[in-house]
């Protein structure tokens, strides 16, 4: 089932960033990003990956649209927006999320959205791919966390 591990990775991530102490948040290995950027950037996520569950629930096969994340951290302005309001939106994105698929019927898992190639994804898809993202990231943040000690 999509959602079979969908808090634990909410709470895997925000245990994740909780191993770094506030000051050192936004510091960065070179080229690399800071705790605060791959918070915002999971943030700008979840709200996308929001949009295309509840246009493909609410709709039928809606196009799926992409999003640029390159391009975000300059131009959403990462290096002056808030950790804390963004940590409140993952997690009360993925609250309410979780809220809303926990009710859905069998049938709504297959509900489909096509993207902008062609390519056909199901809401199980956009789930499971929105978790890998996640999960991806907390793999991010304790990676970053290690090299942080080691600065």
């Amino acid at each position: 089932m999509a959602l079979e591990n969908f808090q634990k990775n909410t709470a895997d991530f925000l245990d994740a960033l909780a191993l770094f102490p506030d000051r050192s948040r936004t510091i960065a290995p070179d080229g690399e990003w800071s705790a605060a950027f791959i918070v915002h950037h999971v943030a700008d996520g979840e709200l996308h990956f929001a949009a295309r569950y509840l246009h493909t629930l609410g709709s039928d096969n809606p196009t799926m649209i992409y999003f640029e994340e390159e391009r975000y951290p300059a131009a959403l302005h990462y290096d002056q927006r808030s950790i804390a309001k963004s940590l409140a939106s993952i997690a009360g994105i993925r609250a309410m999320v979780f809220e809303v698929l926990s009710t859905v019927d069998e049938s709504a898992w297959s509900r489909t959205t096509t993207s902008q190639d062609g390519a056909v994804f199901t809401l199980t898809q956009l789930i499971e791919k929105a978790n890998s993202h996640l999960v991806s990231h907390t793999q991010q943040l304790k990676e970053l966390r290690a090299k942080y000690l080691t600065m």
